[in-house]
């Protein structure tokens, strides 16, 4: 008697962590090639009330001008998946469990100087009950297997010591009485990671978007800013989202 295991009815919607249901540490992961560090963890905390799996692979994503990630199934490009490893791929969570994922990166000898980014995925499943099925003389179990949200991390591979990161407004303009819409351009050759933030002409600060990414598979985006309180005398901050270090203040003529 052969049992045949099936996998079906795949449907994928991507949430935030919170809708996910777990709480993902650190946010991003960072290798350099010639750093001594080939092994980092990613910490996930099953924040649900009852028990989850969760399936995790490498994906890679195209950006857009908007933001906008598609993810692509090509490893041809500024993508970090093939010189990657990871562990494990599934796993059961109960509630406030802790599961330590490991990342790995391989020898990096024949790989180009440049920046190469690729996501952790991280995604709920719900596993149905197996049904069995009758098959002649073959008896067929077949698993419903549903990929409910998932979230997504950067893991990131740098080589070479002339790899810099700039960041350029490129314009703005007010949509609303509350919301600011600024355009970014990435200059350098490596990805451009900033927190956006709008002070008033005190200093005060009005509104703030953190980790707004720039990737090598664009030159632009756009994006969206809440603002609390009028736009009079306001001022716009970039920082770097890792040190927080300032990189350029502006005063907006709005």
């Amino acid at each position: 008697m052969i049992k045949k295991l099936l996998i079906f009815s795949l449907i994928l919607l991507y949430a935030i962590s919170a809708q996910a249901n777990i709480s993902i540490y650190p946010y991003s992961v960072d290798f350099e090639a010639k750093g001594r560090k080939r092994v980092q963890t990613v910490r996930i905390i099953n924040t649900s009330d009852k028990p989850q799996v969760y399936r995790v692979s490498l994906v890679n994503f195209n950006q857009d001008k908007n933001g906008k990630l598609t993810e692509v199934e090509t490893d041809d490009g500024p993508y970090a998946r093939k010189y990657l490893v990871f562990s494990p791929r599934q796993f059961r969570l109960n509630p406030r469990e802790v599961q330590t994922i490991n990342v790995s990166r391989r020898g990096l000898n024949e790989l180009k100087d440049g920046e190469y980014v690729s996501h952790l995925k991280i995604q709920e499943v719900n596993l149905g009950e197996p049904a069995k099925k009758d098959a002649g003389d073959e008896e067929t179990v077949s698993i419903s297997l549903t990929p409910l949200f998932a979230v997504t991390i950067p893991v990131t591979i740098e080589k070479g010591d002339n790899l810099v990161s700039k960041t350029q407004v490129v314009s703005y303009k007010k949509l609303n009485n509350d919301t600011l819409s600024v355009t970014l351009k990435r200059l350098g050759n490596k990805s451009s990671r900033v927190n956006l933030v709008v002070l008033d002409a005190n200093n005060k600060e009005l509104g703030r978007l953190d980790s707004v990414k720039i990737y090598t598979t664009n030159s632009e985006t756009t994006v969206n800013v809440k603002v609390d309180g009028n736009f009079s005398g306001t001022i716009l901050k970039l920082e770097d989202a890792r040190t927080k270090e300032e990189i350029l203040k502006q005063k907006l003529d709005i």
